[in-house]
């Protein structure tokens, strides 16, 4: 690069020209001269004037180096690389005479404080959520897991947001293949802009159009150091208050931090309990499509004559009356969430029994359905991940359909198709659908076993170093 400040300057000028907040300051200090390139809106001026400016007056014939006490200072002698550093916020400060330019960390730093978990809320545990800055989000994670074996590796993502991510896991517990599959495809991505979780998610995923999640999102660090114990790996972005875990199964999206909080047995049942309601959210409403067109005999008689006498005086047919009520519970649930939350919440219920009750009295459509219609909608809401539950509601429409057909043969048809599909998925190159039907594999998929029972860690993320746990309740004589 041209030692002269003046080349410098009119290179800074080329590249931030017609931006207000670029500013280049001339500085006489000593009889030499020197120039200070920031953009206003990202520096924070009293960290200049204090770490910057005032040793530089102090002992302006001393090496910068040996003058200027900052942690993030950098040198560079290629003018591209400080104009990068002016973007992310920091001061490049230009000696004239000098081949080099010197980037000095003053960025303003603001950000939110760390609050509670608003999407994944427990009754017992942490109560820390992320933030969207990723220092900080890091330094939660250091502080969780205060050991070495705990590795951090980032990447700048994205041409024009050079978003930054990073990659954790431990060392000694996580599978190196599944690193450095997580390594090859985070590389490969190659776009002017991306945002994490939705973008990452989508871009490194295995089945570009498979409705369920296969990377699991969370936004509490608790949950991430429990799956990073595990031999998996967690993603981090700036500019977001999530974490991607992966690589995860069927069975994760079931379970929640509250299970290991409260007695196994409580923690199963719970379990069993989110596993029946998925079921119940696919089936329920294809179910009543197909008792109340094909299979009445099915049920017992009094209960036939109850949905009869409720169907007499119905508009519509049951599976357009089914679909219209699946699609309100989906409109009002957006509302409640796109709502601020008092008003959110008033909607929901206020327009769950309004529009319900308007709906009966007019006969569009019969009780029974209202009932169906909030069961599944509750059975829904039980399933600790919003991925897997708006998976899960989406499945309820083509199982509707098929009743709506071949009755409940569709469904049990479509039961089998979606067991299948689950079985033959894989991500990260593990099984998806990890059959939890051997002694091991049950442990903590389909139920919570006691915590003194986990002894062994999956093979699947951690095939070297399986065990976790050394002589329990070795205090029992």
């Amino acid at each position: 690069m041209n030692p002269s400040v003046a080349a410098s300057e009119q290179f800074f000028y080329e590249q931030f020209s017609g931006q207000s907040d670029f500013q280049s300051k001339k500085l006489l200090i000593g009889g030499i001269e020197y120039r200070l390139f920031y953009l206003d809106t990202l520096i924070d001026s009293s960290h200049v004037q204090e770490f910057i400016l005032k040793p530089l007056l102090s002992k302006p014939l001393n090496d910068v180096r040996e003058v200027i006490s900052i942690l993030d200072y950098e040198e560079t002698d290629h003018v591209e690389e400080a104009v990068q550093a002016v973007v992310c916020g920091k001061t490049v400060l230009h000696r004239d005479g000098e081949s080099k330019l010197y980037l000095l960390g003053a960025d303003l730093k603001k950000e939110r404080t760390i609050n509670i978990p608003s999407n994944e809320r427990i009754l017992r545990g942490a109560n820390e959520a992320f933030i969207e800055n990723l220092d900080t989000n890091l330094n939660l994670m250091r502080k969780l897991i205060p050991s070495t074996e705990l590795v951090v590796k980032t990447y700048t993502i994205g041409r024009l947001s050079k978003t930054k991510v990073a990659v954790m896991y431990i060392k000694s517990v996580a599978d190196p293949s599944l690193f450095e599959e997580l390594d090859r495809r985070l590389l490969s991505i190659d776009s002017d802009y991306t945002e994490s979780p939705g973008f990452i998610d989508e871009l490194i995923r295995d089945k570009k159009f498979s409705l369920f999640p296969q990377l699991l999102i969370t936004e509490r660090p608790d949950r991430a150091r429990a799956y990073l114990m595990e031999g998996k790996m967690v993603i981090a972005t700036s500019g977001s208050p999530d974490a991607i875990i992966l690589p995860v199964t069927f069975w994760s999206f079931f379970q929640s931090p509250d299970d290991y909080h409260i007695s196994w047995l409580l923690g199963t049942f719970f379990r069993l309990l989110r596993l029946a309601c998925f079921l119940l959210t696919i089936g329920l409403p294809a179910f009543y499509v197909s008792v109340s067109s094909f299979n009445p005999q099915l049920l017992p008689i009094n209960f036939v004559n109850t949905l009869q006498s409720s169907l007499k005086y119905v508009t519509f047919p049951p599976l357009i009356e089914t679909i219209a009520m699946m699609l309100l519970l989906e409109i009002l649930r957006e509302a409640t969430i796109r709502l601020a939350s008092p008003a959110g919440q008033t909607i929901g219920v206020v327009g769950g029994i309004v529009i319900g009750t308007v709906i009966v009295q007019s006969n569009l459509a019969s009780n029974t359905m209202v009932i169906v219609a909030a069961l599944t909608g509750l059975a829904s809401f039980i399933i600790p991940s919003y991925e897997m539950s708006s998976a899960v509601r989406l499945l309820g429409y083509p199982a509707i359909l098929l009743s709506s057909v071949f009755g409940l043969l569709g469904l049990a048809f479509f039961f089998m198709i979606i067991f299948i599909y689950l079985c033959q998925m894989s991500t990260m190159g593990q099984p998806y659908f990890s059959p939890p039907f051997s002694l091991s594999g049950i442990r903590d998929t389909l139920i919570r076993s006691p915590i003194w029972n986990l002894k062994k860690r999956p093979a699947g993320t951690s095939p070297y170093n399986q065990t976790r746990l050394r002589h329990p309740r070795s205090w029992k004589r």
